[in-house]
């Protein structure tokens, strides 16, 4: 998967999660960011897990409209900078 894929990806997501369909993206969002690891090189894994911590706080608290927009602007801004 490309990373121009993995974005269009994580914006879908970032809308399932918007649109209440909280359940569908948790079951997707680890396989997608397994695979948005593999991308990155190894001076962005800090900001990577940064983020990814930030999901996980979010997914806690069930705040579903903040781990949309993580995933849409921090996750896209972050593999958009690789390309």
């Amino acid at each position: 998967m490309t990373q121009r894929d993995l974005t269009h990806h994580f914006v879908a997501l970032a809308h399932q999660f918007r649109l209440g369909q909280s359940a569908a993206a948790v079951m997707e969002l680890p396989a997608l960011l397994e695979q948005a690891m593999g991308h990155l090189p190894s001076q962005q894994q800090s900001e990577f897990g940064a983020i990814v911590a930030a999901l996980l706080t979010c997914q806690e608290r069930q705040d579903w409209i903040g781990l949309a927009d993580w995933l849409e602007g921090e996750m896209v801004a972050l593999l958009e900078r690789l390309d």
